[in-house]
């Protein structure tokens, strides 16, 4: 499914070298490095002084590390505690570097390791359109879509710390070597109530097509919107209805009423007033994508935004065109409250309702929150993104029931097959 995105974004970092030179600071105190291919052979055979006592050591760290927001736990249906979070590397030196890892770990134990295939499969430069690789360019900077888990409530951390392993050009001793093990400022964890929610749809052969937390299109979408970067789709999910033979569609890929979910009731998660609301956009052709056609405010198609509380704004997007139920601005919604019906407005290639919370009314600017449904049915689960991909293309779609059953207080991931309470 096509989730809700941005377009890609170039950023670029203030010039940190002139002629060759990086300068840690005018003062004779620090020096000035010549950092990279060009670098002397060696600066000095003098080794670094060990730090005095009540002194704290310092690192050369070529690359800065920083979170777009503090993780906020929350249990998945594997079973995991899931710390769902993206990491900022920017390139502060003017050589190119390489990342080899990325390290999370907290009190001694190794939350989640990224190497090799599995970080090149997690980790964008921005602006580039085959991802960009594990190299960064002088003042170049990207994401790393992290997916710490633990497995106890008693095993969250209060922070989480990362090393991160960079490779140079070549060594300078004795400022530093070839590859350095980085540490970085801890990230702390927000350990704030999630909301516990009913799902917004019922009845049975719900997909989450689309979501947390590997790299799916609504994880990626970390957007450059009013001058910074927002994560709206942390948590979301696109919701399609599966026929009885597990297949996405009945008939001709482009009729929207090919696909059993079009026209469904789509309902409030919970007690709260409508924030905003838009009804009048035309559905969208079955199978095709949009294309770069749409304002930023279209690419929610017909939504609505709700306030559920507690500083959670809840996202139903992609809605069939016209105000079925009469709503407005300000009126309450009682969980359960029918307030409109899935559909294929917007940016979207198949009829299906995105689903997200976020901390402010605004679908795009604003950050993506978990969330928990307080009771499903979990039917079974599509276990790869190769047949994720296949059933968007019309093959049946392969579920895996070994972890079928009740579930209680728990986020859908991307795959899981549920039926919802009533209808």
């Amino acid at each position: 499914m096509t989730g809700i995105r941005a377009g890609n974004a170039r950023v670029f970092s203030a010039a940190l070298a002139a002629a060759g030179l990086f300068v840690l600071s005018a003062c004779s105190a620090s020096p000035a490095l010549t950092i990279g291919a060009d670098a002397p052979t060696a600066v000095s055979e003098t080794p670094p002084a060990e730090p005095g006592p009540g002194t704290i050591g310092e690192q050369f760290t070529p690359v800065v590390v920083s979170a777009l927001a503090e993780p906020i736990p929350v249990l998945g249906t594997d079973e995991r505690i899931h710390f769902a979070y993206e990491l900022q590397l920017t390139n502060g030196s003017p050589s190119k570097v390489a990342i080899k890892a990325v390290e999370a770990s907290a009190g001694g134990s190794v939350l989640q390791e990224l190497e090799g295939d599995d970080l090149n499969d997690v980790m964008r430069v921005p602006g580039a359109t085959d991802g960009g690789g594990l190299e960064l360019g002088p003042g170049q900077n990207a994401t790393v879509w992290m997916d710490a888990t633990v497995a106890s409530d008693a095993e969250v951390p209060d922070r989480i710390e990362h090393t991160v392993t960079v490779e140079m050009p070549k060594a300078q001793p004795p400022l530093y070597e070839k590859t350095i093990e980085q540490t970085t400022q801890a990230v702390g964890v927000d350990k704030r109530e999630v909301a516990v929610i009913g799902p917004p749809l019922t009845g049975s052969g719900w997909l989450d097509a689309n979501g947390c937390c590997g790299l799916t299109a609504h994880r990626g979408a970390v957007s450059p919107i009013n001058g910074t970067y927002w994560a709206p789709e942390r948590w979301a999910i696109d919701y399609v209805k599966l026929t009885p033979t597990m297949n996405l569609y009945d008939g001709a890929r482009d009729n929207a009423r090919s696909y059993p979910g079009f026209g469904e009731n789509v309902i409030a998660v919970a007690d709260g007033p409508i924030v905003a609301i838009t009804s009048d956009r035309a559905e969208q052709r079955a199978g095709t994508a949009p294309g770069p056609t749409l304002t930023l405010d279209e690419y929610g198609g017909n939504y609505v935004v709700q306030d559920i509380g507690g500083g959670n704004y809840a996202f139903y997007a992609h809605l069939k065109a016209g105000n079925v139920f009469e709503l407005e601005v300000g009126q309450q919604l009682a969980r359960g409250d029918r307030l409109g019906l899935l559909g294929n407005t917007g940016n979207t290639d198949a009829p299906h309702l995105h689903f997200h919370i976020m901390d402010s009314p605004n679908p795009l600017a604003s950050n993506g929150l978990p969330f928990v449904f307080d009771t499903f049915t979990l039917d079974g689960q599509v276990t790869s993104q190769a047949a994720l991909d296949a059933g968007e293309q019309g093959k049946a779609y392969k579920v895996d029931k070994t972890n079928a059953g009740e579930r209680a207080n728990q986020v859908p991931i991307t795959g899981d097959l549920m039926t919802y309470p009533g209808e």
